[in-house]
C-alpha cells in the first residue's frame, strides 16, 4: 500500500554526476533520507532505489524502444540485528553513499532520444487504522538526477590546452586562419573565434560570416537511422571586434564571441553507445567580394567568393558550463598529531640549500 502522506524527503547532495571520459569510472550518489514521522513509528525497511531508462524514436514501422538502463538498490534500514525500529516523533536522517554502474549513457532529452534517471527513496512501516487495523504501508520520495559526461580528464586539474586550429588556408583572394581556444564547449556558453585574415587581391570586401553548429542523431538498429539539425550561432550583443566593412587593405585579425544555444531543441553531444550517438560539427563560411575583370554598361562589377571550413566539436550539457559546479570541495588540513617529536636540523643535513639568485644570474 503506497501511504499519500510525505513521511519521507529526499536531499541529493550531489544532483548531477559528472562521468569521466573512461567507460569503466563509477560514480557515487550521495544523500540524506530525511523521515519525519508525528508519532512513534515501526519501521520495517528503508532503502534506496537508482533507475535509469532509455527511449528511442523508431523512424520505420516498428514501435519506439524503451528499456531500462540501470536498476540499483540500497538497503538502509533493516539490519541484521535489528531486524525492525521504532522511530520517535520528528526526523531521523540516514546518510547514504550508493554506487552506479559505469559507462551509464549521459542523460539527453531531444525528438530521437530520451535518457532519464531517478533516485527514489521508499520506507516500509506499520500503521493502524480503525478500517483496516494493522497494516503495512509505504512512503516514498522520489527526485530527478542527471548524468553529464566531462569533455577530456584533465578538466579538474585545470588541463585545457585541447584547441581547434584550422591552420593557414590560402586561395586565391584570401589567406585565412581560424583559432578556437576550446574543443569542447558547453550548451548556453560562449565560444570565441579569432579570425586572421590576409588579401591576396585588391579590393576584397566581407560580405558576411556564418558561424553553423551541425548536430547528427545516430540510431543503431537493425540499420543506422541519421537525422540532422543545423542551428546558426549569433555574435553575442557585448561583442566589442565586429568585421571590417571597408576594403581590405592589409592583414586583419579579431576575436568574435558567439552564444551557443540552449534550449530543448539543440542537445549536447554523447559518446557512441550500442543504442545511439550524437555528435556535432562547427561550420564557418566567409562570404567576400572582389573586383570582377569584365566591365559592364552600369560600372564596374564584383565576384562574390566563399571559403568554408569545418570541424569537429564537443557540445557539453549546459551543467558542464557552470564552473562553479566543478570546483572541489575544500580540503581541511588534519589536526596536528599528538606527542609529534621534532628534530630541529634534521632537513638540513639531508638536503642542500639551493644557490641564491644573484649567483645564479652572476655566473
Amino acid at each position: 500500500m503506497l501511504s499519500k502522506s510525505s513521511f519521507v524527503s529526499l536531499c541529493l547532495l550531489e544532483p548531477t554526476l559528472y562521468t569521466e571520459q573512461k567507460p569503466d569510472t563509477c560514480s557515487v550518489i550521495r544523500g540524506t533520507v530525511y523521515i519525519n514521522v508525528p508519532k512513534p513509528t515501526k519501521v520495517q525497511r528503508i532503502y534506496i532505489r537508482f533507475h535509469g531508462k532509455m527511449e528511442t524514436k523508431s523512424h520505420s514501422f516498428e514501435s519506439d524502444q524503451k528499456k531500462s538502463i540501470a536498476q540499483e538498490q540500497l538497503e538502509l534500514f533493516p539490519i541484521q540485528s535489528t531486524p525492525s525500529k521504532v522511530l520517535n516523533a520528528g526526523t531521523t536522517p540516514f546518510s547514504f553513499e550508493m554506487q552506479i554502474p559505469s559507462g551509464l549513457p549521459e542523460t539527453i532529452d531531444c525528438s530521437d532520444i530520451k535518457v532519464h534517471y531517478q533516485v527514489s527513496a521508499m520506507m516500509e512501516y506499520i500503521s493502524h487504522s480503525v478500517l483496516r487495523g494493522t497494516t503495512t504501508s509505504q512512503d516514498i520520495a522520489k527526485q530527478d538526477i542527471c548524468v553529464a559526461r566531462l569533455p577530456y580528464q584533465g578538466i579538474l586539474t585545470g588541463d585545457v590546452s585541447n584547441s581547434i586550429d584550422s591552420r593557414a588556408h590560402q586561395s586565391t583572394w584570401l589567406c585565412y586562419q581560424l583559432l578556437i581556444d576550446k574543443k569542447a564547449v558547453a550548451l548556453g556558453s560562449i565560444l570565441p573565434i579569432t579570425f586572421r585574415l590576409l588579401p591576396t587581391t585588391e579590393g576584397l570586401i566581407i560580405d558576411r560570416v556564418s558561424i553553423q553548429m551541425l548536430e547528427r542523431r545516430h540510431l543503431y538498429r537493425d540499420t543506422t537511422y541519421t537525422s540532422h539539425s543545423v542551428y546558426t550561432l549569433s555574435p553575442c550583443e557585448k561583442n566589442t571586434v565586429s568585421f571590417p566593412t571597408e576594403p581590405l587593405k592589409d592583414a586583419w585579425e579579431g576575436t568574435v564571441h558567439y552564444r551557443i544555444p540552449a534550449g530543448k531543441n539543440m542537445v549536447h553531444s554523447t559518446r557512441p553507445y550500442s543504442a545511439f550517438h550524437v555528435d556535432h560539427y562547427l561550420l564557418v563560411s566567409i562570404g567576400f567580394s572582389v573586383p570582377s575583370s569584365t566591365q559592364s554598361r552600369f560600372g564596374s562589377q564584383r565576384t562574390h567568393k566563399m571559403v568554408t571550413f569545418r570541424a569537429n566539436i564537443d557540445v557539453l550539457d549546459k551543467t558542464v558550463g557552470d564552473l562553479d559546479a566543478l570546483e572541489l570541495p575544500s580540503y581541511d588540513n588534519p589536526p596536528p598529531f599528538e606527542n609529534e617529536q621534532v628534530v630541529y636540523g634534521e632537513y638540513d643535513r639531508k638536503f642542500v640549500e639551493p644557490p641564491a639568485y644573484h649567483d645564479v644570474c652572476s655566473t
